[in-house]
């Protein structure tokens, strides 16, 4: 009896982290009627479905081999019943689309900003591609105003990051440094501009911050930074720099 026990409470405890294959089963089965009966025209599989203890269901990700773009999940609970999928979310409203492009985008900034060339000492430094749904246009929620809308991409489309990034390339860099003026600012900001054409990639704004290098145990920390926000690519010239910067 006490085994039999022993038994029973691990095997509710199991089935309580990983699930079981019957579940499993039905959510899958209930994932394929739903591609029968929504997606039949699409190449659309089940990729793999993972228990999700949090929730007591499972997460069952659907992809197609012939659209990239085209990849999405089904929430099922743990008797089969779906109560959630996000094809509307991430195909229709094109944020897989989005996402690809993003992070085109930030490999390729990453690329510049880790190089052992890159001549400032940064500690925070990467480049967003900027999207925002069309329900938030117009709302102040500190998403760009140069953002891209997403579902005005097109699924599976060819798109040149250099010229997006030039639409609504964003880059962020912190930089450590002994000077913290506005004239080391403009001079970073000079300096990245060319640094990033020559490589290519272009950005429409950047937030750049100059600030003094973490003090050694026992120094006295210096609290003083200047820092630019959506400052835009086209105000960095020479002439006129520093009172752009400042205003």
């Amino acid at each position: 009896i006490v085994a039999l026990a022993l038994v029973v409470v691990i095997g509710v405890f199991a089935n309580a982290l990983v699930g079981n294959p019957v579940s499993k089963y039905l959510a899958e089965n209930a994932t394929e009627k739903l591609i029968e009966a929504e997606h039949s025209d699409s190449d659309f599989y089940i990729e793999k479905a993972i228990y999700n203890f949090k929730v007591g269901g499972y997460h069952i990700y659907v992809k197609s081999d012939e659209s990239p773009d085209s990849s999405f999940s089904v929430h099922a609970g743990f008797f089969g019943n779906i109560y959630l999928d996000t094809y509307d979310d991430v195909i229709t409203n094109k944020r897989n689309t989005a996402d690809r492009i993003w992070k085109e985008y930030r490999d390729a900034t990453d690329k510049i900003f880790e190089s052992t060339t890159f001549p400032y000492n940064d500690h925070i430094s990467y480049g967003d591609i900027e999207f925002r749904d069309r329900e938030s246009i117009g709302i102040d929620d500190g998403i760009a105003s140069y953002a891209i809308v997403t579902d005005t991409l097109e699924l599976d489309a060819y798109y040149d990051i250099r010229e997006l990034g030039r639409q609504a390339g964003h880059l962020v860099l912190y930089v450590y440094d002994e000077e913290v003026t506005v004239d080391k600012l403009c001079e970073i900001l000079l300096n990245v501009k060319a640094i990033f054409n020559s490589a290519g990639i272009e950005f429409y704004a950047i937030d750049c911050v100059v600030e003094y290098p973490r003090p050694e145990e026992g120094e006295e920390h210096k609290e003083a930074r200047v820092e630019v926000d959506d400052f835009l690519c086209d105000d960095i010239y020479e002439d006129g720099l520093a009172q752009r910067v400042e205003q």
